[in-house]
């Protein structure tokens, strides 16, 4: 089974990240919202132990000795982390136990059944990685320094909308059941009509953002959102997330180091305020994300950054919540906005028409840029 091996390179790899992180940092909590790398690894092993040993092998051993550690529907995250093994323990403990999962699902007759599952968790640790990897860009911020080898000169350039004509008509949105997994906020498939609009082919650039930023963007109050100003006014935003610069060198934050920054680079780490706030300074708007998906064929450069939509979170209807309730229900609550595409950190399961991630409009540690539209 071809999907066993992605499995393989998605523990290898979860393990690969627990090393880089090391004794030294896999319990450190950077930030409120996010869990220490160590947790991240030993729930990715309890939601396999979940679905394979006790969904298919009734045996639930495992996940009852690690339920009061990695489970995260009912530890809160400011708890996560808290009561972590060791990490030579953790290690070789998801090592051993990772391997024998591959086992049991080699054994497993149900191969069709069981399918849906392997997918369902290589897309669930392909998410955690990506957030390991958000984490180690926090952790890089933080404490390291920019030398000067990580410097680039980029000059700000004038924003210019490249767009592409979508025409009034009915789109399909959305996924059916078949053999690509999908997550069950992706579904159903169904059809919507939409009006015309126009949408830039490419996202917002590094040297656009320059832009904004030389022509007072983030100090003039008429562009922003009034939750948007206090925002910014509180946390004295003025830069993207990770970006060291001094005159016109720039260096950028990575989850393995500061790099030179590159002018024709989509713009990264910014929050939904910041490009709400980029928007109204062009005169544009950020598109829905049911614009996003009905021009996909035609826009260029995607899964480079997860591009902010000016929609909330919302299920599609004929939404029905699987395998479990607390997936995508909670998040239906009217306080997150959508993301479409994904970024250069994304594992490649993720980079799909039709998946969409969600946040609250201040967050910014995460890969996003935006591209905007017009109606």
């Amino acid at each position: 089974m071809i999907e066993i091996t992605y499995l393989e390179q998605k523990q290898l790899s979860l393990l690969r990240h627990l090393k880089i992180a090391g004794e030294k940092l896999f319990k450190l909590k950077i930030h409120d919202d996010l869990s220490p790398i160590g947790w991240h690894i030993i729930h990715c092993l309890y939601t396999e132990c979940i679905w394979i040993r006790s969904q298919f092998l009734d045996d639930s051993e495992l996940v009852n000795k690690l339920k009061d550690t990695a489970d995260g529907i009912n530890i809160k995250p400011k708890n996560r982390g808290l009561n972590l093994p060791n990490y030579e323990y953790l290690y070789k403990l998801t090592r051993s136990e990772f391997k024998k999962n591959l086992i049991f699902i080699r054994n497993i007759k149900e191969k069709e059944k069981v399918n849906y599952f392997i997918q369902f968790l290589i897309n669930h640790h392909s998410q955690h990685l990506e957030t390991i990897k958000i984490i180690l860009n926090l952790i890089n911020f933080k404490y390291n320094k920019a030398t000067e080898n990580c410097f680039s000169i980029v000059e700000p350039k004038l924003f210019k909308f490249y767009p592409v004509n979508v025409n009034k008509g009915i789109f399909n949105i959305g996924s059916k059941n078949n053999k690509n997994f999908t997550y069950d906020n992706e579904k159903p498939l169904h059809s919507i009509k939409l009006e015309s609009f126009q949408i830039d082919t490419k996202p917002i650039l590094i040297n656009e953002w320059l832009g904004f930023i030389k022509e007072g963007g983030y100090k003039n109050k008429k562009f922003w959102s009034r939750s948007g100003w206090e925002w910014k006014y509180k946390n004295k935003i003025s830069l993207p997330f990770g970006w060291v610069s001094h005159k016109n060198n720039l260096s950028i934050s990575t989850p393995y180091g500061f790099k030179k920054a590159n002018k024709d680079s989509p713009v990264s780490n910014i929050s939904y305020y910041e490009l709400e706030a980029f928007a109204k300074w062009v005169n544009l708007n950020i598109p829905h994300e049911l614009q996003w998906e009905a021009s996909y064929k035609k826009i260029i450069n995607k899964f480079n950054v997860w591009e902010w939509c000016n929609n909330k979170f919302f299920p599609y209807e004929g939404f029905k919540p699987y395998p479990y309730k607390e997936y995508s229900v909670p998040w239906f609550n009217n306080n997150y906005y959508t993301l479409k595409s994904a970024s250069i950190f994304s594992e490649k399961e993720l980079k799909r028409k039709t998946f969409r991630n969600f946040y609250n409009a201040n967050v910014r540690y995460i890969f996003s840029g935006g591209r905007l539209s017009k109606s």
